[in-house]
């Protein structure tokens, strides 16, 4: 597995970056819109221009084009080939490098069979579905049996059973293959069950190089990831292993978790928040809240809300709350899903 190293490396958008990803690690690298997680893998993957050096082992790669760099990189926007069918999307990287047609053959078939879309091998992107567009984006990735692998926010519109079942690919894909994996991300609610690497950026500089459980305890930190973090009052045990978490004005059902009682935050991440004009049907963890402010800033929607007396920032997808009629001095519905609640 190939180890990755950035020395004093800056850009446009990155300052002064020293980092490696060790061959051992599951590497996260999170952070807020805009604070430099694409731009961070693309000098990795070579496709834009920074100063400093770039190391894959101890071989530097700086005059290595992205081509020769044995890289799979999926962005975010997933940039399939709509004039291609899934088949040639996936063997586009093996043709560039002039592999014999038996040989693509066999590695197209195995990696679409991987990502469980062979079905599809004729059909074109326009006609996939959002899951189906990330598969063949992956497996185009993996055809070339990459050294590394970078995906950018390779999950943000994934529903849950997806986003599972794709970790798990990738994950036992890794091992398999001797593959770094590089995941750049804003979320945080798959990352703990990777076991690896956690990177924060934050305005192009590295604020944090660590665990996740450790992350967790770092409210500075906490407070410019695109999620909510609140400071626990007191908590109560309830059946079916939940509980009720007192912040402020405010009582949220959260899960029980081991260490509970000395836990001092509870965490939502913000693209979880459910906001709606009318009442959800179920209305635990729903709260009426007024919008003091908001804006919109390269696809996000960043509130601030006021639920009870208690301020609250949120940013959210806005594709997420396209069909929401958000306006200042109006009040709306914010609901916390269960399942995405996190005492730490």
């Amino acid at each position: 597995m190939t180890r990755i190293k950035l020395v004093n490396v800056s850009n446009h958008i990155l300052e002064k970056v020293n980092l490696q990803f060790k061959e051992d690690e599951f590497n996260i690298v999170l952070g807020p819109s805009g604070a430099g997680k694409t731009t961070l893998l693309k000098v990795i993957a070579g496709i834009t221009n920074y100063k400093g050096h770039v190391y894959f082992d101890e071989r530097c790669v700086d005059n290595i084009p992205p081509g020769k760099r044995n890289i799979g990189y999926v962005p975010q926007n997933l940039a399939l080939f709509n004039h291609m069918t899934v088949w040639d999307n996936v063997a586009f990287g093996l043709k560039v490098r002039k592999e014999n047609e038996e040989t693509i053959r066999r590695k197209v078939s195995r990696v679409l069979k991987l990502m469980n879309i062979y079905h599809l091998k004729n059909h074109y992107p326009l006609k996939l579905s959002g899951g189906e567009k990330q598969r063949a984006a992956i497996a185009r990735a993996l055809a070339i049996n990459p050294e590394i692998l970078l995906l950018d926010e390779p999950f943000s519109n994934a529903h849950i059973s997806l986003r599972i079942e794709l970790l798990s690919k990738i994950t036992s894909i890794s091992k398999e293959n001797g593959i770094n994996v590089v995941i750049a991300t804003h979320n945080i609610d798959f990352i703990e069950t990777l076991h690896g690497k956690v990177v924060v950026l934050n305005k192009g500089r590295i604020i944090y190089d660590g665990p996740f459980k450790e992350l967790l305890l770092r409210r500075e930190i906490l407070n410019i990831l695109p999620l909510i973090s609140l400071p626990i009052d007191h908590v109560e045990p309830l059946a079916n292993g939940l509980c009720l978490v007192k912040t402020g004005k405010i009582s949220i059902v959260a899960p029980w978790e081991r260490g509970v009682d000395e836990a001092k935050s509870v965490i939502i991440p913000s693209d979880k928040v459910v906001i709606s004009n009318k009442p959800q049907r179920v209305q635990t963890n729903t709260y009426l809240a007024l919008i003091k402010g908001i804006n919109i800033i390269n696809g996000w929607v960043n509130m601030a809300l006021n639920i009870e007396g208690m301020d609250i920032k949120v940013s959210i997808p806005q594709n997420i709350v396209r069909d929401v009629n958000l306006k200042e001095k109006t009040k709306v519905y914010v609901k916390f899903p269960i399942r995405y609640v996190r005492i730490v």
